[in-house]
């Protein structure tokens, strides 16, 4: 462990978040199969509102429940460990698909950082590890 940051677990948390995310991708292609079907090229995808509110909420349950995940299993106080690992899987996959730059990974990083962290601090407390801020500590 370097400083306060437990790397190992920011490394497994890494790992599971990019195949929960993998996971979550297919389900929602084959969801989304029809309205993939006829489409050429991305900016052919045409999703309705309800589409694309249900894809932010399968990301966002993506990187919270890869934190409680980490929180759960791994040993002492991790609540920032899984919110890096969400943010460095956001950026692994901006660099697989070509996309990245700074202001995507601010764009598409924060809310998988903030989903990360909660889902990290909830894991902590079903662990029941002292969490900063917790009053039960």
């Amino acid at each position: 462990m370097t400083g306060n940051l437990d790397w190992k677990w920011i490394g497994i948390g890494v790992l599971i978040m990019l195949a929960l995310s993998t996971l979550a991708g297919l389900v929602a292609g084959l969801f989304l199969a029809p309205d993939l079907a006829s489409a050429s090229d991305a900016p052919d995808i045409e999703l309705t509102v309800g589409q694309l509110v249900l894809l932010a909420i399968a990301n966002f349950l993506v990187f919270a429940i890869g934190g409680f995940i980490v929180g759960v299993k791994s040993s002492g106080r991790t609540v920032w460990e899984p919110g890096i690992s969400a943010a460095i899987a956001v950026l692994l996959a901006l660099l697989l698909f070509g996309s990245f730059s700074v202001a995507n990974l601010i764009a598409s990083g924060l809310v998988p950082f903030g989903a990360g962290v909660l889902g990290g601090w909830l894991g902590e407390r079903r662990q029941g590890s002292p969490v900063p801020g917790d009053r039960r500590s």
